[in-house]
């Protein structure tokens, strides 16, 4: 009997302890004293007795809540928002009859209101490793509501990116994608961060993979032929573009990328094709009406030139009459250069380039007015 009362008593001052502690804990927190409340409540949790019982692990979540937006000693607890929130889920995984679930989900609410705005003052402060951190914790508690806070997580790929932190910005860029928030621009982001450490392949797959999702999506075609281009791959470049317009003739944006690669590698004949048919699919396409029109254009100047350098005072029969062609087809290169600019300009009666070289045109075919008008466009902009 004796051996049963001694061990009853070790259980009583066990309970009694947790108890105490715990009771310490909540009167500190409400006095505001938060360290003193952290101190008897991390002792509490120690005790099993107490570490089992929901409202110890909800009173944790709000001292820590509370300790988060003390400046004077939050400094001692810089992962105090953390805690707080794994605090108030251990709870709610105690509180298996959900006696206290709306406390529990204002508190996670707090802690997410507030892991924003903390997320918002780092980024302001430039403190961008500690912002992207405050984002994922906002992100984190949204989740375990099966609520996803879109803003939390795009905010954190982009912090962390200005961290140069850039494992973990891809990841959150790509978790912004599997969200389809920000698409296709994530992966923009996503492709010039291993282009930045010098992942050009794996860039390229992030584009290619993008692409089946968004065939048509001017921008992730043109970064994928950016790369090839800037690595003088033009070969790969001019293969999976033929590809892919082949899968998808009606696509405007593949046969224009098709022949802006052709221009770029001198396959001239084949890249006026390809412009060609990017117009057929869209008429009004500007990009594709002024690469042509340039194209044209450029080949009347070189013709111009040649036939100016073989100007001289006397000169042989033959040789006027090799001069007068080269005119008479620069003249016609012009001409044949004057629609798909004139195209251009209609989709587009800003763009300075179109304009110059339109007035170039009507001055050399004598269409005074017009020139007129493209002189007095160019005067407007200046």
């Amino acid at each position: 009997m004796k051996q049963f009362l001694l061990i009853a008593g070790c259980l009583f001052s066990l309970v009694a302890l947790g108890q105490k502690e715990v009771v310490s804990a909540y009167n500190a927190n409400k006095e505001g004293d938060y360290r003193e409340a952290a101190t008897y409540i991390e002792q509490a949790i120690l005790i099993d007795k107490a570490a089992v019982k929901e409202k110890v692990w909800r009173y944790r979540g709000e001292i820590y809540l509370n300790i988060s937006s003390d400046s004077t000693i939050s400094i001692e607890y810089p992962q105090a928002l953390r805690t707080a929130m794994e605090s108030y889920l251990k709870a709610k995984d105690l509180d298996v009859q959900s006696r206290y679930k709306d406390e529990i989900r204002f508190g996670l609410a707090q802690v997410q209101t507030k892991a924003n705005n903390i997320g918002i003052k780092n980024y302001v402060a430039e403190a961008f490793d500690q912002a992207g951190s405050s984002f994922d914790l906002a992100a984190e508690v949204a989740r375990n509501f099966d609520i996803i806070d879109t803003m939390a997580v795009y905010n954190a790929a982009l912090c962390y990116e200005k961290a140069d932190l850039t494992d973990l910005a891809i990841e959150r860029y790509l978790d912004c994608a599997a969200i389809n928030y920000q698409v296709p621009n994530v992966f923009l982001f996503v492709s010039t961060l291993y282009r930045n450490t010098g992942k050009d392949e794996a860039a390229l797959k992030i584009l290619q993979d993008a692409r089946v999702d968004y065939p048509r999506e001017q921008s992730l075609i043109i970064e994928e032929l950016n790369i090839y281009l800037t690595n003088k791959d033009f070969e790969r470049a001019k293969t999976n573009l033929v590809l892919a317009a082949e899968q998808d003739p009606t696509n405007e944006i593949l046969w224009f990328s098709l022949g802006s690669v052709l221009d770029n590698i001198g396959m001239t004949e084949d890249a006026i094709v390809a412009y060609k048919k990017a117009i057929e699919v869209k008429s009004d396409y500007f990009d594709a009406n002024y690469n042509l029109g340039a194209l044209y254009f450029n080949q009347a100047v070189k013709e111009y030139k040649e036939a100016d350098e073989l100007w001289k005072p006397r000169m042989s029969r033959s040789e006027a009459s090799a001069q007068k062609k080269l005119e008479d087809d620069s003249k016609e290169m012009f001409s044949t250069a004057k629609p798909f600019l004139e195209s251009a300009f209609a989709a587009d009666n800003k763009d300075v380039e179109t304009i110059r070289s339109l007035r170039d045109i009507y001055a050399r075919t004598g269409e005074d007015d017009k020139l007129i008008e493209m002189q007095n466009l160019l005067k407007s902009f200046q």
